[in-house]
């Protein structure tokens, strides 16, 4: 029997055991989704059947690397290539993907993220690993994402399949009985063979062995901030085994036997456990139990020859021999987290809190690490039964070490970063901005698309923003939005007279068209604010004070995708090849927005010929010499223009003309195919660019690099996914004009 507490020890230990339950509620609150993200983790592997390999399979077959690409030849126009400097120093670590042909998408997500916002810099090589070949359209879209190398390899049968010795019987009892339960993949083999591999398997694979550190990476997921330093050297220099961005509990349904089996192999092998062990993540009972605690496994960077030491592959072993994977659904994450927490010391787990700002569950658990008692005041043995029902306590009273503030209080030293000075800027530079017109509410989907614009063009270039509103931008917008980039930004507020509907416009009509355009489907057809926009891009927006004294614009909206690098300046490319006007993708307007406008265009034409460009694009707007409009336009979304041209003579009065007839209210006339009229009457045909290279995507709609281009900018889209010949799609006639 043990020896009676007494009444401080119990105040104590009530204390302790409190605030650490309170703890693991908070880390279930205290970051919105940590349950429905649950749902993402590994989703790849979630069919019923179990997955078949080849036996036969060569060793030729299970590696095949892909070198880096070849140096990338400048394009035909003249502009200036920051270059990178590496780092002289890097650390044996590779990047790991486990995936699927089927997955392709979602890796081309994450691997581009990656490259974007970490390895463009530094070239870690990349290892992908599948229990089926790779496909070799898989292969090429995403070797083209990086210059590092990249590696294919096949998961051996033995490493991957449900070993032959597991009771089938048995496993298919415990896969109905989470079914049942309704436990997430409780029905999945597939999904155990992967809980296994990662757990006992992937870090002895021969495309790894070579390497000491990897970063795990999983297909879709989100990479929010730059990483500016090398974390692998980071691991290295700091005897750092294991990092991670969140941690959780598990779902108890899943590991019913798995802390019983941990206590029993602590009781065989205490050798193992480390004295300066993290006992206390784990258990908030010296052990007794487990609380569930365990890091996230889908983002792991650390220390492969953790996983290849006789601890941790003694511990797996003992595991894997009570068939916990398939019998329950012993997941890899808790059975890493309890050989991390227990084989190493404490500072060796690295929080790394700088790389997702938004998901720090972490920091609940760590302040309560400086609160625990020791717990090896609790218990006395007095018999050899009860002795070792309750020996991994006393292990961690023994071995809890001296307590402080956790490792990732303390930040990351400069000298891991890659200072910006190593992107040498350009010498010359346009005169020119991004124009953004957004509102408050717009703040997730302009972040998006600015964080794309800086990854892909603007980090090197550093061009200024132009933020305009109808109403005045908040704080939290402005601070959101400066934090993303090192250009200057400005937030400007339109004039009234430049956003309103004008006094001029009889509203008994205009509401009159509305309600028809409602009665008839057409989108924003009931629209007031929408008109307004169209109105003030057509006509006002190179007029703001802000805008004012720029010479180039790039227009950018919200929740817009750009999926290539822009290497070169487009502005240098406006400015020195003479162009005015710059689009990604044409299609057709819906007529019935604009059902007079082309008369009015007309008019105009024969009260102003002289206005009329002798080399236009009349081509482009008409298949019969101008008598009536084909209704194609350049979609105005992405526009890169000469604001002179707007400004221009023949383009002001063209837009009074227009702006007169009150056709942005009376009936919906877009500023797309106000522009795209304007451009192709009053600039020269090859005046007009087609962006090629850039790749874009505005909902529903996509243009893709083809070929060397989509290669060349290291672009993520899809090249069957382009818009440029579908049936809706104008861009055949724009060629037309030039053959």
């Amino acid at each position: 029997m043990a020896l009676p507490l007494t009444a401080a020890h119990r105040r104590s230990f009530v204390i302790a055991l409190a605030v650490v339950l309170g703890v693991c509620y908070f880390m279930t609150i205290g970051q919105e989704g940590d349950y429905s993200s649950f749902k993402r983790l590994s989703t790849q592997w979630s069919i019923s059947k179990q997955s078949t390999l080849d036996i036969n399979q060569t060793k030729d077959t299970r590696l095949e690397q892909v070198t880096p690409a070849q140096s990338r030849p400048s394009p035909s126009f003249d502009h200036i290539v920051p270059q990178v400097i590496p780092h002289s120093r890097k650390a044996n670590a590779t990047l790991v993907m486990l995936a699927r042909n089927s997955d392709l998408n979602g890796v081309i997500s994450s691997v581009e993220q990656m490259e974007a916002k970490f390895n463009r810099n530094f070239k870690y090589p990349w290892v992908f690993l599948n229990d089926e070949p790779f496909s070799v359209d898989f292969k090429r879209r995403v070797s083209v994402l990086t210059d590092a190398d990249v590696s294919f390899g096949l998961i051996p049968r033995e490493s991957w399949v449900q070993p032959d010795w597991i009771d089938e019987s048995r496993a298919q009892e415990g896969r109905n009985k989470l079914v049942r339960q309704g436990v997430i993949y409780g029905g999945s083999v597939s999904y155990r063979n992967m809980c296994r591999f990662n757990s006992g398997f992937f870090f002895r694979h021969e495309l790894l062995m070579p390497y000491k550190y990897y970063w795990r990476v999983e297909p879709d997921v989100r990479y929010y901030c730059d990483v500016d330093y090398d974390p692998f050297l980071y691991m290295q220099d700091h005897d750092k085994i294991y990092g991670f961005t969140i941690s959780m509990p598990e779902w108890e349904a899943t590991i019913p036997s798995l802390w019983s089996t941990v206590k029993n192999f602590i009781s065989e092998y205490p050798q193992y456990v480390s004295p300066d062990n993290s006992m206390d993540f784990l258990s908030d009972n010296a052990g007794d139990s487990y609380n569930m605690c365990h890091f996230w496994s889908n983002f792991e960077i650390a220390d492969m020859d953790f996983w290849r030491s006789e601890a941790y592959m003694k511990f797996f072993e003992y595991l894997e021999a009570t068939g916990g994977f398939y019998y329950e659904r012993w997941g890899d994450a808790p059975v890493h987290s309890i050989a991390a927490a227990l084989f190493t010391r404490k500072d060796q787990i690295h929080f790394f809190k700088d790389m997702a700002k938004m998901m720090t569950p972490m920091r609940y658990v760590l302040l309560v690490l400086g609160l625990i008692i020791s717990i090896h005041y609790i218990l006395s043995l007095t018999h050899e039964e009860y002795g070792k029902a309750t020996s991994i306590s006393n292990l961690a009273g023994q071995w809890t070490g001296p307590k402080s503030n956790p490792p990732y209080k303390t930040p990351v030293p400069d000298e891991y970063y890659k200072p910006d000075e190593h992107i040498y800027q350009p010498d010359r530079k346009a005169n020119a901005t991004f124009v953004m017109l957004v509102r408050n509410s717009d703040l997730p989907g302009i972040m998006s698309s600015m964080k794309q614009v800086e990854d892909r063009f603007n980090r090197k270039f550093q061009y200024p923003y132009v933020f305009l509103n109808d109403e005045a931008f908040t704080q939290n917008f402005k601070d959101n939005i400066q934090a993303l980039t090192t250009a200057n930004v400005e937030f400007g507020i339109i004039p009234s007279d430049h956003w309103h509907q004008p006094a001029s416009i009889d509203e008994e009509r205009a509401s009159k068209s509305r309600e028809d355009m409602v009665r008839n489907n057409v989108i924003y057809g009931g629209s007031v604010p929408y008109r307004n926009m169209c109105r003030f891009n057509s006509g006002f927006f190179y007029r703001h004070e802000l805008v004012q004294k720029y010479r180039y614009y790039w227009r950018v909206e919200p929740d817009v995708s750009f999926f290539c690098d822009v290497d070169y300046d487009p502005f240098l490319v406006m400015q020195d090849q003479n162009k005015v006007y710059g689009f990604t993708i044409s299609l057709y307007e819906y007529q019935a927005t604009i059902q007079t406008l082309w008369g009015h265009v007309k008019s105009f034409i024969n009260a102003n010929p002289d206005l009329v460009s002798p080399e236009n694009a009349m081509e482009f707007l008409s298949d019969d010499g101008g008598e009536s409009y084909n209704l194609c336009h350049f979609w105005s979304n992405f526009e890169i223009g000469d604001l002179d041209f707007w400004r221009g003579e023949a383009y002001s009065k063209f837009f009074d003309y227009l702006d007169e007839q009150g056709g942005f209210y009376y009936e919906r006339w877009g500023d797309a195919p106000v522009h795209s009229i304007g451009a192709a009457l009053f600039a020269k045909k090859d005046q007009i660019h087609f962006f090629n290279d850039i790749g874009y995507r505005h909902n529903p709609y996509q243009h893709c690099p083809q070929g060397g281009l989509h290669q060349k900018g290291r672009c993520w889209c899809d090249p069957t996914h382009n818009f440029d010949y579908e049936w809706y799609s104008c861009l055949n006639k724009y060629d037309k004009m030039f053959s």
